[in-house]
């Protein structure tokens, strides 16, 4: 998709301009140094486990008065860096960025459900942006093409990261203190679609 006329021409951006063009504009987009991205739309797989996600956190997470975010609520993180990820998870006061009631800047726990355009991104620059964020303290990988889970945890500011595969597996994210069973999340999940 091209950017609106208005901002065609321009080959660096203003935060001010991104929000504008965001505000007005049909899908989503990030703002990484200067730059309007487009975030590539999921398949049918990466919405359901995204779903399945939201589903599971938010019926334990929720009673709790934890929000759960899909990929709908913008992260900006320590670097400047405005993205969406497929969730976001907040426990206590939500803090906004600007002002903004759709920027939050204190998840501490960010999941993104891989695929095959943006996995390398997910695992390496975008994760970059997410380390700058002081709050989050898990970054959850999920694979849409198998049962597999991998879980980045920050301690003393070191990063260490374990997997999971198998829908009779679970693992347990310290952030928000749950045991997540990957059989919830690839419930209706048929891998080869």
């Amino acid at each position: 998709m091209a950017l609106a006329r208005q901002f065609v021409e321009k080959t660096h951006y203003t935060e001010a301009d991104y929000f504008e063009f965001e505000r007005t504009s049909f899908g989503r987009w990030e703002y990484v140094s200067g730059e309007i991205r487009e975030l590539k739309s999921g398949t049918a797989t990466h919405g359901a486990i995204a779903t399945n996600l939201i589903c599971s956190l938010g019926n334990t997470l929720t009673p709790q008065g934890i929000r759960v975010y899909l990929f709908n609520m913008m992260v900006h993180t320590g670097d400047g860096v405005n993205t969406f990820p497929d969730v976001a998870v907040v426990s206590g006061a939500r803090e906004y960025y600007s002002d903004r009631d759709t920027v939050i800047q204190n998840p501490e726990l960010l999941i993104e459900v891989l695929s095959p355009s943006s996995e390398s991104y997910d695992r390496g620059g975008k994760f970059d942006h997410y380390k700058t964020i002081a709050s989050l303290q898990d970054y959850l990988l999920v694979d849409q093409h198998q049962a597999r889970l991998e879980l980045c945890s920050r301690r003393d500011e070191t990063w260490k990261s374990q997997s999971v595969t198998g829908r009779e597996s679970s693992i347990y994210l310290p952030s928000v203190s749950v045991d997540l069973a990957l059989s919830d999340v690839y419930a209706t999940i048929e891998f080869g679609e």
